[in-house]
């Protein structure tokens, strides 16, 4: 009689079972990683690698750039260039302690820099090299057809879609007049049809002040500088065959005015933002952005490493976001690397082409400044119109990041080209020259769409990572460059954008299903949140790539629920999407028996509900028993 008993308790508190549920939290964590800037390594500098570096280098005669320690006395310094027998010294850019020197008649670049090497107060001396633009200008002229940017394999026997995705990634954005892009070049012609409502303009500067005024309104040391300025030093360069030295031919001083007399800098700023949308000329990769024009390269296409570090300074002083790079050399120089050093400190990306001989730079002769070890540095070799390795453009599987399209584009000249038989204002150009501003370019999408108001605000090291991480990976290009891959401006513009449409629905009081749509090209995954109305949020998943729904179970009954979701990579998070909230309903009916107890919901509800309906025929079964006695 006991053992009936004790059954009749354990199906009771069976039946009588809470059916409040505990909710649990399970917190993943956020994922989020920022771009690594690396450790950036200073070159040991020694008078024989200097002149190792000189022996293959081309170079300005008679001039020697000098830096000294930064304790070194004036006095010192004063004397060290008496006895070399300077006949001029100027301060250069933005290096500290780094002076431009003039030698006097008689006395060798080499014999210079030995001379002041031997001094300990010196830190390095160099010569002041020569740099000239990456351009294999074809002049057979043709329509406007920018395969680069969206490839139908109509034109040259293209492959389709060997392209950028420019158009997929404007259905993001198409720029913005907040990100400025350094063209460190030839100029640019800011006055061309397409390009001048894109140009920088110095609104610090009083641009509309009666001609011959010499006044510096903004007080940063240069005069009317306002759509940037010419930092040439030398007319006409002269090569000497038989002493194998650069002599200038034709001095002249830096000036406001950065008009292209070339037009290797023009067709590269066309590249980077020709007014899109507007029913003539070309597209740029950005529609809309600040092309902040900056010369240092002459007429001929050839400057020199002094005329790069101030264009470089400049660019960093007045707010660029990247410098393109579309020039170089192969001769290493201090000077320049420390410049691009300070523009990495600054968070400035730096976008540098390859090269166009064919050279691998990881080897003896590696060109700079694409091949410096700087974590702002983005080194780009050029694809074709199928996607194959341009036969001129150097390569390297640790030195030049990735490649972009650089042969047959075409982009913007100088409006005087037009006066000349057979050219127009837009013309075709081959070369890494033409592939990196297609990097700068998409680097200028990103910035603006992260720009922690569209999205999450990206830092430059996360903006060179997400470059590198999403492009399309190219047997042309594996086992060449460092990434194996063209860049894709759709899949890195794209790459975490915000989930949109978060629904939730509540199924019983214990469960609510949620979706939304997914944006992203390349997520690592989701991270879903949850709150009540007096809680704070917490992660709930941590979900896969690609997902677009998720049940959530264990909660209460008559409880609101708030949601939220967002979307990670190795690189960063996206703003959260909207947020939606959801009640769950009361406890849903008793089914069966239950005597006014509250069954347990749920796949177990068969066994309990049998165990109720046996409860009235035991209790029957005990009174026969004892009125049988």
């Amino acid at each position: 009689m006991r053992k009936i008993g004790y059954l009749l308790m354990i199906l009771l508190l069976i039946s009588c079972g809470s059916n409040m549920t505990t909710s649990t939290n399970q917190d993943t964590g956020t994922v989020s990683a920022t771009g690594q800037s690396g450790t950036v390594e200073r070159p040991r500098i020694t008078v024989q690698s200097i002149l190792s570096n000189m022996a293959r280098g081309e170079y300005v005669k008679g001039e020697v750039l000098v830096k000294f320690k930064p304790d070194a006395p004036s006095g010192v310094i004063s004397d060290l260039h008496q006895r070399v027998g300077v006949a001029s010294r100027k301060v250069v850019g933005t290096v500290p302690n780094l002076e431009r020197v003039r030698l006097p008649e008689g006395v060798s670049v080499e014999d210079a820099i030995i001379q002041y090497m031997s001094d300990p107060n010196v830190e390095y001396a160099e010569p002041n090299y020569i740099i000239r633009t990456f351009t294999m200008p074809n002049d057979t002229y043709f329509q406007p057809n920018q395969w680069a940017l969206h490839n139908t394999g109509s034109y040259a026997g293209g492959t389709p879609d060997a392209d950028i995705d420019a158009p997929e990634a404007w259905d993001t954005t198409t720029g913005s007049s907040n990100i400025i892009i350094a063209i460190t070049d030839t100029g640019v012609d800011y006055n061309h049809p397409d390009l001048v409502g894109n140009i920088w303009i110095n609104e610090d500067e009083d641009c509309n002040e009666e001609a011959g005024a010499e006044d510096d309104d903004d007080m940063n040391g240069y005069v009317n500088d306002c759509v940037g300025w010419d930092f040439t030093t030398c007319e006409r360069y002269v090569y000497d065959e038989e002493n194998m030295e650069w002599i200038c031919d034709e001095a002249k001083d830096p000036d406001s005015d950065p008009m292209d007399e070339h037009g290797h800098g023009t067709h590269v700023a066309g590249i980077i933002g020709a007014k899109g949308n507007n029913a003539e000329g070309i597209a740029g990769v950005m529609w809309n952005v600040r092309l902040m024009a900056l010369s240092f390269l002459n007429a001929q296409g050839v400057g020199d490493i002094e005329g790069a570090v101030n264009a470089i300074e400049y660019a960093v002083s007045n707010g660029a976001r990247i410098i393109n790079a579309s020039w170089g050399s192969y001769d290493y120089s201090y000077s320049l690397y420390e410049a691009i050093s300070t523009a990495n400190s600054a968070g400035v990306l730096f976008i540098a082409a390859a090269g166009n001989e064919e050279n691998n730079n990881d080897a003896e002769s590696p060109l700079y400044p694409a091949s410096y070890n700087l974590p702002n540095i983005i080194a780009v070799a050029a694809t074709d119109q199928n996607d194959m390795r341009a036969h001129f453009s150097n390569y390297g599987l640790s030195s030049v990041d990735v490649a972009a399209p650089g042969v047959y584009i075409f982009s913007t000249v100088p409006i005087w080209w037009s006066g000349y038989p057979g050219y127009g204002e837009v013309e075709r150009f081959s070369g890494t020259s033409m592939a990196a501003p297609h990097v700068a370019g998409i680097a200028g999408l990103i910035y603006s769409h992260y720009d922690g108001v569209h999205n999450t605000a990206f830092t430059y090291t996360q903006v060179r990572d997400t470059i590198l991480r999403y492009v399309d990976i190219l047997p042309s290009l594996q086992g060449w460059i460092k990434t194996g891959g063209r860049v894709n401006a759709h899949l890195a513009v794209a790459s975490l954008l915000i989930p949109t449409d978060l629904t939730a629905i509540a199924q019983s009081p214990t469960e609510v299903t949620l979706s939304w749509t997914d944006n992203a090209t390349g997520e690592d995954g989701y991270i879903l949140e949850r709150r009540t109305t007096d809680g704070n949020f917490s992660v709930i998943a941590d979900l896969p790539p690609d997902t677009t729904t998720y049940t959530d179970t264990d909660l209460y009954p008559l409880t609101t629920y708030i949601y939220r979701i967002k979307v990670y990579n190795n690189i960063s998070e996206s703003f959260y999407s909207n947020e939606v909230s959801v009640t769950t309903p009361e406890t849903e009916p008793k089914r069966g028996g239950g005597g006014g107890c509250s069954l347990v919901t749920g796949p177990s509800d068969q066994p309990v509900d049998i165990a109720i309906l046996l409860i009235p025929a035991l209790t029957i079964l005990i009174a026969l028993r004892r009125k049988g006695r």
